[in-house]
C-alpha cells in the first residue's frame, strides 16, 4: 500500500496526526491539507519537514 502516517513535531515531542494519508497539499496561507484513504481532510499549520517514502512517514513541524 502507498498510505503514510503523518506526525506532528512540537516542542513537547512527536505526535501521530493522521493515519492512511494519501495526499498532502500546501495552501497559499502556509497551511497543509492532509487527506486520508477515506477522504477525511485535516488542515494543519506547519512546515513539511521530511517525507520518508520507504517508512511511509510524513513529518510536519509545528509553526
Amino acid at each position: 500500500m502507498c498510505e503514510s502516517t503523518a506526525y506532528l513535531i512540537t516542542p513537547e515531542g512527536e505526535y501521530k496526526l493522521m493515519d492512511y494519508v494519501v495526499n498532502v497539499f500546501p495552501e497559499a496561507d502556509g497551511k497543509l491539507c492532509l487527506y486520508d484513504l477515506l477522504g477525511e481532510k485535516k488542515v494543519i499549520e506547519g512546515l513539511l519537514k521530511e517525507i520518508r517514502l520507504l517508512d511511509h512517514k510524513i513529518i510536519i513541524e509545528q509553526k
